[in-house]
Parts: C-alpha cells; structure tokens; sequence
C-alpha cells in the first residue's frame, strides 16, 4: 500500500496534496500582491490635464479679458502655481496672483492690455505632485490672429530672452510630462508579466497533480 492509499484510508492528507495547497496558496499570493501594485501604480500614469481655458487657445476676442481662467481635470495643489503673459515683443505683463478654486485657475490681467496677439504660459502641481505646464495663445482686437508663433515671426522677434523655453510642439494648449512616465509605464508591463508567468505555474502545478487539490 503506497503513502499516499495510507494516508487516504487513515483520513490524513498526503504530503504530495498539502504541498500542493501551499504551492498554489504562494503562488496565488503573489499574483494578488503584483494585481495590487498594479492598482497603485496605474493612477499615476494619467496625470491632470487642461480641459477648459477661457480665453481658448488661438481665440481671437474684442475686447481685452479682465481675467483668465484654467479649467482642470482634478483639483489643484495650491502650491508652485504661476502664469504670465507676455506680447509680441516679448515684454512680460503685470497679471494677478493666481487664485486656485478646486479644479479652476484664475489671474486677473491688466487693464491697459492693447490689441495684438499674446501667450499665456501656465505650471500648476497636479492633484498626484507632479508638475504640469503649457501655454494658451490668443488675440485681442481687429488684426490679431490668435497665433502668438506667427505673430513673433512676423515681428521678426527671434531674439527674445524666452523663445528657449516656448513648447511650439504643443497644439492644445498644454504638455504632457512624458518624460517621467515612462518607469511608471515599464513598472506596469513588467507586473503584467510577473502575473502571467505565476498564473502558468499555478496551471502547471494543478495539471501535474490531476487537478486541483479538494
């Protein structure tokens, strides 16, 4: 009478079939554990963004806003927030201090802004601490085009200070900080397959044993 009958006859579980229950109870403990640093690291990936912005990007207006206002995906931390303005010969306008309301951005502009065109340039700390910034380009009067680009290129403003820092690549308004996402992204790949190759083993383990232990 082999082990296995004896301890079957005796009521005592084989040794084979309880390590068996603790090799799939490891296994599908670590398949828990990746599936739950997966849901800590996924949030990360989507930072906020700009959903709404007034005056909107290439917006040509009459008048001269008293104010601009950004509109978020997410609340804002209230710390490291700034926006300027600058014309297009590279002066920077007096604007108000940014007041953060939740998910919306205000600053007051000066009350002598002349027609033209102009570019708002915005940072905030978005709701997961990371820093995102963009800009909004906009005209204000008859002969403005909405294109702060253009604008500067017409003007022959190739000198200007901060032309190194413009973000010309950007066609929203906003940026995307792609460039701290991707060990998030590598993080999430390789939990993906951390979770495959356990998940085999357990079907392995179970198929090498005549399926799973009762």
């Amino acid at each position: 009478m082999t082990e296995q009958t004896s301890a079957a006859v005796s009521g005592i579980e084989p040794p084979a079939r309880r390590m068996n229950r603790v090799r799939i109870a490891v296994l599908a403990g670590t398949v828990l554990a990746a599936v739950i640093g997966l849901a800590d690291i996924a949030p990360a990936v989507a930072h906020d963004e700009l959903l709404a912005a007034s005056p909107e990007d290439g917006q040509v207006v009459e008048t001269a806003p008293a104010a601009v206002e950004l509109e978020f995906s997410n609340d804002i931390i209230e710390m490291g927030t700034a926006i300027i303005l600058f014309d297009t010969a590279g002066d920077q306008l007096a604007v108000g201090e940014p007041v953060i309301a939740g998910r919306t951005v205000t600053a007051t502009l000066p009350p002598d802004v002349a027609d033209g065109d102009y570019q708002l340039r915005w940072r905030v700390v978005s709701s997961d601490g990371h820093p995102i910034e963009g800009t909004i380009d906009f005209g204000v009067g008859v002969g403005a085009t909405g294109d702060y680009a253009a604008a500067t290129a017409s003007d022959d403003a190739s000198d200007q200070p901060d032309d190194a820092e413009q973000t010309d690549a950007q066609d929203s308004g906003e940026t995307s900080p792609a460039s701290g996402s991707w060990p998030i992204v590598a993080g999430i790949v390789g939990g993906l397959a951390a979770i495959a190759l356990v998940v085999t083993l357990i079907i392995r383990t179970i198929r090498r044993n005549g399926g799973t232990p009762s």
